[in-house]
């Protein structure tokens, strides 16, 4: 501190704002561009700091007008933070000149931005070019195409995606690097007239490598100064919704236009491209617009940086580490939103470095990259030090947020420390007191307890993959003959025993061709027994009357004849006459002759080659018969076995009327009282399962209901797959991480099943207990197989 009084800038920008938390004033630093939220309390401070009154002066009078004691070692912490600021005119800490501004590069490494150039006098004539952007009409016109385009968008969901793989060519990333930047650009301007347009200035427009991905910034932090809270959410509204009506207009005339014309192809490009970057840029967790939006409306800037300090000091305040922070008491509705958003920002941020480490390191590993692998580690190791530093390291007056970059937003300085009375300066986790020794020793004691813990604690082993439910004993049940299927006995989830009916063809036909052949058994049964039993004495008299009848009326017709031969040659009688008589003798010699015949084939009783004619022809015709029974009997199609009917409604009941040949299936039928699961294992994990290891099944299907089962079988070789099944860390060994290269191998187990849960074709995820393992084992189980297989290789 300076031997003199200290005094308060007087170029500063001091505007007054409600907040959701009180009142409060938002101070810019025109020469560094920075802005800084005081509250009440601490205005009233700086309205007294005019470099002529003693501190002592200032912090009665704080007394006395707010009614609460204040500390003289919080006033002095309070004036360190105003001179660390550049707030004070003699500032022993760092000072601003106006060649600051006029810097061209700042961030962190991952997180850098170049300035180009300033706007300001661009965005004047802009908004006096554009000022029906800013009507309710316009509001209402461009949020009704938002909307009738998602619903378009929405109605034509598989016709976009049939489209989507035109843009998988080497010849689009060009065109869509363009229009992203085009449509980035308009985004940006819109942030800069909407904070224009409300008064406010706009100096500074560049250029920032997020993570090495380039993306354009416009620095709108004057929105800050705006006292309603309606202009500041439309300063970050602005180019989201900007941009979403770009996305709005490029999706209707995606769907107008021929899908050959280059206006089609370029309005894909813009949907897809905006689609996924609004998705990415409405995310709270993401220091983006969508963050902006929430620190706006909790009135809460540098919200990320303080939810992390406040956590990180949540976190060592049992350790005796805590921070300047622990001195300043935040709101009880402050706190819930640090500890909130500090954790789901923590652990979102965690969870994307671990999922990039282990996709990115996965790959170098199984192509051999030693030297890029080395590189990436370190990259990464940079960004997790910084993470767990800002838990578990020392609390400083800097951001605990290595993104703390906070160009081209609101909020880009940072805070003094609130002033708060003595009395209201209590924290929840205050009330445990630490004395010196006990603070001296709890690293050590949490480092002992920690090491015990890896060295002699235990934890099972559970190797887990996704797995495929089917049934042991499964039939399909198929015609065995031609026909037209007539009935259906069962439906969908029936159970049914083996050789009940399922469904039966027409049999017609087939009954037609039975009765035929039937009837032909029976005609040639009954000439067989004529031929076997042979000629009666009667068939005999009868036959011999019939002999001599026919001798006698030949006789007679003879003697008629050689009467009228006299008569003729006297001429008595005529030629015609007498032939006529002639006829009637040769008559009546025929049919003695006839009448003989029968008579000698009857002495001679019956020939046996017909017998045998007849009898083969017997035969043939039962044969038929018999084929026919076993079609008709066929015709009624019944279960193999006893299960439940799995085919679904929908085909048993297309099946009426339609016609089947023979193998057609009809029905599946399955045993589902026990069912066969077939996990998937990674091969990196295989060698710690055994046969007869206790295995857990969790279906999608029933996420409540644990499936018992142990590994009834191995499988002998191993098979591609496209993700690894397993891991180990924390115990549980599955990390569903893409893992280029690596085959797995199906392990099988049986489930009991007699509730029918579950049903064939049912996928979740299993895990095989493989025995107990020291925690430290499992920790650096997967590590340490990468060094001893994969660096192996690279020596």
């Amino acid at each position: 501190m300076t031997c003199s009084p200290p005094k308060f800038r007087t170029d500063l920008i001091v505007r007054a704002r409600r907040t959701d938390a009180g009142p409060g004033f938002v101070v810019k630093d025109p020469v560094a561009g920075a802005f800084f939220v005081l509250r009440e309390v601490e205005h009233f401070i700086t309205q007294q700091l005019d470099g002529r009154t003693p501190l002592d002066i200032v912090r009665q009078r704080t007394e006395e007008r707010f009614g609460a004691s204040l500390l003289p070692d919080i006033l002095d912490a309070f004036i360190r933070k105003l001179d660390s600021g550049g707030l004070l005119q003699h500032g022993t800490g760092r000072t601003h000149d106006r060649e600051k501004r006029k810097d061209r590069v700042g961030g962190s490494l991952l997180y850098l931005r170049f300035r180009i150039l300033d706007p300001a006098s661009f965005f004047d004539r802009l908004v006096r070019l554009v000022p029906f952007a800013f009507t309710p009409h316009f509001v209402v016109l461009a949020s009704a195409t938002v909307f009738l385009a998602a619903g378009v968008f929405v109605a034509n969901w598989e016709t976009y995606a049939a489209d989507v793989p035109r843009l998988y060519q080497l010849s689009t990333l060009p065109l869509l690097a363009v229009l992203m930047f085009l449509v980035v650009s308009a985004h940006e301007v819109a942030h800069g007239v909407t904070c224009r347009r409300f008064g406010g200035e706009v100096r500074d427009v560049g250029v920032m490598l997020i993570y090495f991905q380039p993306a354009l910034y416009c620095d709108v932090s004057d929105a800050w100064l705006f006292p309603e809270k309606s202009r500041r959410l439309w300063v970050s509204f602005a180019g989201p919704f900007f941009e979403l009506f770009l996305w709005a207009l490029a999706t209707l005339a995606w769907r107008v236009t021929d899908g050959e014309t280059w206006i089609n192809h370029l309005a894909l490009v813009v949907m897809t491209g905006s689609g996924v970057k609004t998705l990415l840029n409405f995310n709270p967790l993401i220091k983006l617009d969508g963050y902006y939006l929430l620190s706006d409306c909790l009135d809460i800037p540098n919200l990320r940086r303080k939810s992390f300090r406040y956590v990180g000091d949540l976190v060592r305040r049992p350790f005796g580490a805590a921070g300047p922070m622990a001195a300043a008491a935040p709101s009880r509705r402050e706190r819930r939103i640090y500890v909130a958003y500090g954790l789901a920002a923590m652990a979102g941020s965690i969870v994307l470095l671990a999922y990039v480490g282990v996709t990115v390191g996965g790959f170098l590993i199984d192509h051999g990259q030693p030297v890029t692998l080395l590189l990436f580690t370190g990259l990464l190791g940079t960004r997790i030090r910084r993470r767990i530093h800002s838990l578990f390291g020392r609390s400083t007056g800097r951001s605990a947020d290595p993104d703390d970059g906070d160009a081209g937003a609101p909020g880009t300085g940072t805070s003094p420390r609130a002033v708060e009375p003595a009395t209201a300066r209590k924290q929840a986790w205050t009330r445990i007191s630490w004395t010196p020794s006990m603070r001296r020793f709890a690293w050590p004691a949490a480092l002992a307890a920690a090491v015990a813990l890896l060295l002699f604690g235990r934890m099972e082993l559970r190797i887990a993959g996704p797995f495929n439910a089917r049934p042991v004993d499964n039939a399909d049940v198929r015609a065995a003959i031609e026909g037209i299927v007539e009935h259906v006995y069962v439906d969908e989830g029936d159970q049914v025993t083996a050789g009940q009916p399922i469904a039966r063809l027409s049999d017609k036909d087939l009954r037609a061709s039975w009765l035929k052949a039937d009837a032909e058994i029976r005609e040639s049964r009954a000439r067989l027994q004529i031929l076997e039993t042979g000629p009666t004495a009667q068939e005999i008299a009868v036959a011999k009357a019939a002999v001599v009848k026919a001798k006698d009326q030949l006789d007679y017709a003879r003697s008629r004849l050689a009467r009228f031969g006299q008569l003729h040659e006297r001429g008595l009688l005529s030629r015609t006459d007498l032939e006529a008589h002639q006829q009637l003798a040769d008559t009546s010699e025929n049919t003695l002759a006839e009448a003989q015949a029968r008579l000698a084939a009857l002495v001679r009783s019956t020939r046996p080659e017909q017998i045998d004619e007849l009898k083969a022809r017997i035969e043939q015709s039962d044969s038929q018969r018999r084929y026919f029974e076993e079609q008709l009997q066929l015709s009624t199609v019944l279960s193999p076995e006893t299960g439940v009917v799995a085919t679904p409604s929908r085909e048993l009941k297309e099946l009426r009327g339609k016609l089947v040949t023979k193998g057609d299936l009809i029905a599946k039928v399955y045993d589902f009282r026990t069912m066969t699961a077939y996990i998937t294992i990674s091969e990196k994990d295989i060698a710690d399962i055994r046969v007869g290891q206790p295995v857990v099944l969790k279906a999608r299907a029933y996420p409540d209901v644990d499936f018992h089962g142990v590994v009834t079988s191995i499988a002998t070789s191993a098979q591609p797959g496209s993700t690894a099944g397993a891991g180990t860390l924390s115990g549980t060994a599955s990390s569903g991480v893409p893992d280029v290269g690596n085959k797995t191998i199906l392990v099988t187990t049986q489930v009991d099943n007699h509730a029918l849960l579950l049903k064939p074709e049912m996928t979740g995820h299993a895990k095989v207990f493989c025995g107990d393992r020291r925690i430290l084992d499992l920790m650096t189980r997967r590590i340490a197989r990468t060094i001893k297989v994969e660096f192996w290789s690279w020596w």
